[in-house]
């Protein structure tokens, strides 16, 4: 049974996350560097790389009466990460970094592909472990993104067009996920709700905005985190259903 959990958790460094992480977290790196383990509060400072192939989104109204099809949007980011934590149970934490958005879309025999500029993503979560029976952790996290950009291009049938396109992302995020220890590993998986909306703005091919959101806005999550208790910790996860993405990070206990 532990053969099989490996080798499916092992997965996500293979495949296509947004990020979700693991419910035990908070408790994984038992030991910093500076900040002896008898305190009540630590910090963590990380990095993670995040590659989406497709957000699986679909448009709201106005994109559907004007006969607008989204075949697909893809996005990636660079983030760091500084995170508090309180007692190995519950983590406060804020990522930053640089964020795109590619969506590609159709209307009749046009095919337009867009892409926003490398801008600032700004995020704000907690994490929360519930509680922890034998080598088993049940937790919770929620998290609050918001993205702005400009264009960087825009194509109609491969053809640049002038544009002045402007990118609006606000996304909360509920995640709730149950993570076994085995050795040195943290293999997980968990459940996410998504209320995420795009705006794109300023078009040149129509007068209205036009919205974009999760066709399911449930999905699942699975991965699996790696350390020794000491010091370091790396993470691997994918995210499956409502979209398919890979994460991949690092964290270092202070």
């Amino acid at each position: 049974m532990k053969k099989i959990l490996l080798l499916i958790l092992f997965f996500p460094f293979f495949v296509f996350s947004a990020p979700s992480g693991s419910p035990s977290l908070p408790a994984i790196i038992e030991e910093g560097f500076f900040i002896p383990d008898t305190k009540w509060v630590n910090f963590r400072l990380g990095f993670l790389e995040y590659f989406a192939s497709d957000l699986v989104m679909e448009f709201e109204d106005v994109g559907k009466e004007n006969n607008f099809h989204l075949r697909k949007v893809k996005a990636n980011a660079n983030l760091g990460s500084f995170t508090i934590n309180i007692k190995d149970r519950l983590d406060l934490y804020t990522e930053i970094g640089s964020f795109k958005l590619e969506p590609e879309f159709r209307q009749g025999s046009s095919l337009y592909i867009a892409k926003s500029s490398n801008d600032m993503l700004y995020r704000a979560g907690a994490r929360l472990i519930f509680f922890e029976i034998l080598d088993f952790t049940l937790g919770a996290s929620v998290k609050y993104t918001i993205f702005s950009a400009s264009n960087d291009y825009l194509t109609l049938n491969d053809r640049p067009i002038d544009n002045d396109i402007k990118f609006d992302l606000k996304e909360w995020q509920i995640d709730v996920g149950l993570a076994q220890k085995i050795s040195i590993l943290r293999p997980y998986i968990g459940v996410s709700y998504r209320d995420t909306q795009i705006k794109m703005k300023n078009l040149p091919f129509l007068l209205n905005k036009l919205d974009l959101t999760f066709q399911k806005k449930v999905g699942v999550f699975l991965g699996v985190a790696a350390s020794l208790g000491s010091f370091v910790m790396v993470e691997g996860e994918i995210k499956l259903v409502n979209e398919m993405s890979t994460n991949l990070s690092l964290e270092v206990r202070f």
